[in-house]
């Protein structure tokens, strides 16, 4: 029993003593194990299944000093792993445990993007959810939301999130707001990187002598040449996300329920154009 346990205490000994994967230690934030790999003339730009470097698994995860090490090093920050992300993004936008964070110091250190341009065309129309107010009729209803603007109202909700994000990633040249009528052509500023068209769609059911309301927005990203969409998504569609039927005890309750949602939605929908676009 003594000569067993020895023999598994060796065997530990000599696993700790096993030099650590450089990118196991770029991902723990290892410097100095990561100076010992490099000194043995372990590629720099290895790459683990998800084609990761060890920059961007640092990057990935915060560890500042070992970010700095390795551009010092000489490693590639503009790399892209197989799904097109570099260093910086993965800083920036890689959720961990579930929740996305953002590693200010990592992000000083990496190469920044350019500000991207961004055109954008919203209209709204109503929504697949009934289409009916517990206190004005139909006609009367469509004046009601054309008034409020809730295309307009996720164009501002969008705008001072980007603002406000201190990020500065994107610059919106153009916003175009028209109502409840057909987009009758793309905008095509200059110079401008990606056209944002934006299809809201308010909704109201009168239930019992309440409104119930809700919103989604369809929202397609793409060149401005027109090629295939950077993406296309609904924001807050359903029951499981979005508004969840809100009520109204009166039409005044419309604008600032409305509003509150084009803020909650502006974070994800800003964040998906970014994504897109560094991706591209």
């Amino acid at each position: 029993m003594r000569c067993c346990a020895l023999l598994l205490g060796a065997a530990l000994a000599l696993l700790a003593a096993e030099p650590m994967d450089i990118l196991e230690a770029a991902r723990q934030g290892k410097p100095k194990e990561i100076a010992a790999q490099l000194a043995k003339g372990t590629n720099i730009e290895t790459r683990d299944k998800d084609g990761r470097t060890p920059l961007m698994l640092a990057a990935q995860h915060g560890r500042t000093s070992t970010v700095r090490l390795l551009l010092e090093k000489g490693a590639k920050a503009d790399a892209r792993d197989s799904q097109n992300w570099n260093a910086y993004m993965l800083a920036l936008l890689s959720p961990i445990g579930g929740a996305l964070t953002m590693h200010e110091p990592v992000l000083k250190l990496l190469p920044q993007p350019k500000r991207m341009r961004v055109a954008i065309t919203a209209r709204w129309s109503p929504s697949s959810a009934l289409f009916s107010s517990c206190f004005m009729g139909p006609e009367e209803l469509v004046q009601h939301i054309r008034r409020l603007h809730p295309d307009g109202m996720v164009i501002e909700a969008l705008q001072h999130f980007g603002a406000a994000s201190g990020r500065d990633l994107i610059a919106i040249v153009s916003a175009d707001a028209r109502g409840n009528s057909e987009i009758s052509e793309r905008p095509t500023p200059k110079e401008v990187d990606a056209v944002l068209t934006l299809q809201v769609e308010p909704g109201v059911s009168c239930v019992q002598r309440l409104d119930r309301l809700n919103m989604s927005v369809q929202a397609t990203l793409t060149a401005p040449n027109g090629q295939s969409p950077l993406f296309e998504k609904t924001f807050a569609a359903g029951l499981k996300i979005g508004m969840r039927g809100q009520p109204a005890t009166n039409p005044n309750q419309h604008g600032p329920i409305w509003e509150s949602w084009a803020k909650s939605q502006a974070g994800p929908l800003y964040w998906a154009v970014v994504t897109a676009l560094l991706q591209g």
